[in-house]
């Protein structure tokens, strides 16, 4: 009979031993448990409500006498481009370098002060700078 099983206590700080749940596996689920915890607790602080959006219209000319406007709100997950009498919220896509925003057939591309358009009636609107 191992002391376990007769009751005894065993060198864990006074506690009965379950052999069927080795020390360190004790150790590891109580590691996860705190852990989990601690992760939602400090995941719950870190949430932050979307506050109202500001936005930043920017004017831009192009090359030929061409022009759009682009709205930028604070969050960055879209912009709302607006060019030959049409106006679109265009979502955030992917890019290599600047930033593009895009759906379908329309599309802007900037970085810095310079930006193209495609998509848009009234184009080309290449060689785009804000002013």
């Amino acid at each position: 009979m191992t002391g376990a099983q007769s009751g005894r206590k065993s060198g864990y700080a006074g506690r009965i031993v379950n052999p069927a749940i080795p020390p360190s596996e004790s150790l590891v689920r109580r590691l996860v448990l705190a852990l989990t915890f601690a992760g939602l607790t400090l995941g719950a602080c870190a949430t932050v409500e979307p506050g109202p959006s500001t936005t930043t219209p920017v004017a831009y000319a192009c090359s030929g006498g061409r022009s759009f406007t682009a709205t930028y709100p604070a969050r960055g997950d879209q912009a709302i481009v607006s060019a030959g009498g049409v106006t679109k919220a265009l979502p955030l896509a992917r890019s290599a370098s600047g930033a593009r925003y895009a759906k379908g057939p329309f599309q802007i591309w900037s970085k810095g002060d310079d930006a193209s358009l495609d998509g848009f009636p009234g184009g080309p609107y290449d060689a785009c700078q804000a002013r």
